[in-house]
């Protein structure tokens, strides 16, 4: 791959280069700046912007000895297989408990051959795939810094891929979530042009943090007891994994299975009073919701291990339609009629929302027209 996309610039003329990679391939990316791929054989650098998307926290088997590069990490399944290792972070941290040291971009890639990075995440990924530990210390304790040639979006309430509208259930004990943040990737990859060819600043980075009390362990969620809806007891839970003396340096497993250390720490977004996600970027559905999205879903009772996620789809929890209704369920959440005086209320107040984001660059002024048509379907079909 560094080898065609330097011969495409070289001898076909293509002034620019960036690389997108949705969950294997993003983690395959995070890899490829981990092992120092973006210098090329003529010491000039390949790519020059980087985006992985819903990477989490992950590598993978992309560099080593009987690799499976299709095996990634779940909250009970792929366990132990070479996925979430340390280092998470860009810059270098060091591990105080196994004592390394080490960064994605310091470990083999010299400054000047470092990319323009991008790497969004949705809330599944903070339950699933450890996305957390990209942007805090080895502890937990403390918020990691970032390089200026890396940005980190966070979209609230999003599962690994959006769902379908209407929202589905897939085995799953509420409806899949729906929250369409992919439609503000068109806008995210005019910005990552822009800083790429004119070195035009894209949007800061958008993302819970642990000083802010946006970012917390899971048992310190203050989800709200919504009737009926069990909030999940477990996650994803990188570990420290030794596979042995070779296996850093040359990619030789020698130690199989690994010999399995302490976690790290699993931190995912606070929630708001509606159960939805802090820190992010909020969609118009996440600003002027009808509902509770998350980026985690439990297994339904059907298809057995109810207490466990069911692997990355998040939740579509639909608020009641009156005071009444809500009361009389017990639902803390406020009713659709107390948030919203009529149907052309909630559709100005979702436009107001989308252009937010416009104006904030997360979204194409075609993206707001589209979402403002979505809006009367989704207002339509919570009532109906």
């Amino acid at each position: 791959m560094r080898d065609i996309v330097s011969y495409l610039k070289e001898h076909e003329k293509l002034g620019r280069a960036i690389a997108y990679g949705v969950s294997q391939s993003g983690r395959f990316l995070r890899n490829w700046l981990y092992f120092g791929f973006n210098q090329d054989e003529q010491g000039h650098i390949a790519l020059d912007g980087v985006w992985a998307n819903v990477a989490g926290g992950g590598r993978g088997s992309f560099n080593q000895r009987f690799a499976q590069p299709s095996r990634d990490g779940h909250p009970f399944l792929n366990t132990l297989y070479p996925v979430d290792l340390f280092p998470f972070t860009d810059l270098e941290q060091t591990d105080s408990v196994t004592k390394l040291k080490d960064g994605l971009l310091t470990h083999s890639l010299k400054p000047e051959f470092r990319p323009k990075i991008f790497y969004t995440n949705s809330s599944y990924e903070y339950y699933g795939r450890d996305a957390a530990l990209i942007h805090i210390s080895p502890d937990g304790k403390h918020d990691a810094p970032l390089p200026s040639n890396t940005r980190i979006y966070f979209f609230a309430g999003g599962q690994h891929g959006a769902a379908a509208f209407p929202p589905p259930h897939n085995n799953t004990q509420n409806s899949s979530s729906p929250n369409p943040y992919n439609l503000c990737f068109r806008a995210l990859l005019v910005a990552m042009n822009e800083w790429v060819w004119h070195d035009t600043l894209p949007p800061a980075s958008v993302y819970p943090h642990v000083a802010s009390g946006e970012l917390v362990p899971l048992s310190t969620v203050k989800f709200p007891k919504i009737p009926g809806v069990a909030f999940p007891a477990r996650i994803a839970m990188a570990r420290r994994e030794d596979f042995g003396r070779e296996f850093r340096t040359k990619g030789i497993v020698t130690q199989e299975p690994p010999k399995v250390g302490t976690p790290f720490p699993a931190m995912v977004p606070q929630v708001d009073r509606d159960g939805l996600d802090l820190g992010g970027i909020r969609m118009p559905e996440i600003q002027a919701p009808l509902a509770t999205y998350t980026g985690w879903n439990l297994r339904a009772a059907a298809i057995g291990a109810p207490d466990e996620l069911f692997s990355m789809q998040g939740s579509w929890i639909p608020f009641a339609r009156t005071k009444v209704e809500r009361e009389q369920s017990g639902d803390p959440r406020l009713s659709l009629e107390e948030r919203y005086t009529d149907r052309e209320d909630y559709l100005k107040k979702f436009e107001a929302a989308a252009k937010r984001l416009e104006a904030e660059r997360f979204l194409l002024p075609a993206d707001v027209a589209k979402l403002a048509e979505r809006a009367a379907t989704e207002w339509d079909y919570a009532h109906r």
